[in-house]
């Protein structure tokens, strides 16, 4: 069966892709992998191609993206397409209704991660792609519940480029969980970790906001990744909320606050304890960073954070039970 597979770009989308591979008994003709800011400009640059099934795994909606979402759906369904779309990220009513409205069926599932919501509803009954989505829950909605999720979660990662996520999908999809190859991966990742941790501290402030420690973060170059790199911080400096910035976008990560509000307020979405929005640094901050000189791109990020928490509030999650603190 060909079809084409556009998941995030993540051990998510990368597992997602992989299990939905396994419950069809086909890899996918060409696989996309995006975000949830750009799904809207993917989709309108998409040519069939005699291709006429699409999944889309992993990938949250925006507010701020949605109309073009749907106007670009409806466009490949004219033309033929059968859209599934698996996801896991809070979503309104109103912008699940539109989407099945626009002819595409509709796989959500708060409860799970995406490969978690593409194995419940395609394969429940195969025993790898459980053990696959068990992993990849783990780490990406941080239940940190399932060991071999932090060992994958690094291995996936330790390649950016898109054909090793290419190369895993195929593994994955042939039964292969781990490996002699993961595990020389895996030592190798966790031995640059260690070091790198120990320069942490260049790259971060320590912000003070109503009583509570929030750490903001320009990013770094390697190991450790923001999912590790956060705990460690929030650890180290008692702080409930990490944010981290590149030039391009913001990542929040917290182990008690709803931090999507945050990246909702920015324009993007994600989970409750992690989210991202799209965030575009003024070029000659972004500049500076890029040859070193941390402080001006820092310094804007802070005062971004600093102002969207104070005018957004901390509000506590625990399950389904949010307090205001």
């Amino acid at each position: 069966m060909d079809y084409y597979a556009i998941v995030h770009n993540d051990f998510d989308g990368t597992a997602s892709a992989a299990i939905y591979a396994r419950a069809v008994n086909s890899l996918p003709k060409k696989v996309f992998f995006t975000e949830p800011t750009k799904i809207h400009n993917l989709l309108k640059s998409l040519e069939l191609r005699g291709v006429y099934k699409i999944m889309i795994a992993d990938i949250g909606l925006n507010a701020s993206t949605l109309d073009n979402v749907i106007e670009n759906l409806k466009k490949l369904i004219s033309q033929g397409a059968e859209i599934e779309w698996f996801d896991h990220h809070v979503w309104k009513e109103e912008w699940k209704r539109k989407l099945q409205e626009s002819g595409v069926k509709v796989y959500h599932d708060l409860s799970t991660c995406g490969a978690g919501v593409v194995n419940k509803n395609l394969n429940p009954q195969d025993e790898f792609s459980r053990k696959l989505a068990s992993a990849d829950c783990s780490v990406d909605i941080w239940l940190h519940d399932d060991p071999m999720g932090e060992k994958l979660r690094r291995v996936v990662e330790y390649n950016k480029d898109y054909k090793w996520k290419e190369y895993l999908i195929n593994k994955f999809y042939n039964g292969v969980l781990w490996d002699d190859e993961f595990e020389k991966i895996l030592l190798d990742q966790i031995d640059k970790e260690l070091k790198g941790y120990e320069n942490l501290h260049k790259y971060i402030r320590v912000l003070n906001i109503n009583g509570k420690n929030i750490v903001v973060a320009v990013r770094w170059r390697g190991p450790p990744d923001i999912s590790y790199a956060s705990q460690f911080l929030m650890n180290r400096y008692s702080a409930i909320v990490y944010a981290s910035v590149n030039g391009k976008a913001i990542s929040f990560r917290s182990n008690s606050i709803d931090v999507r509000r945050f990246a909702e307020k920015l324009g993007g979405g994600g989970h409750i304890l992690a989210a991202g929005a799209g965030l575009k640094a003024p070029f000659w901050r972004f500049l500076l960073h890029r040859l070193g000189i941390r402080g001006p791109l820092l310094n804007w990020a802070s005062e971004i954070v600093k102002k969207v928490v104070t005018e957004t509030g901390l509000i506590s999650y625990e399950g389904k039970k949010n307090v205001t603190m």
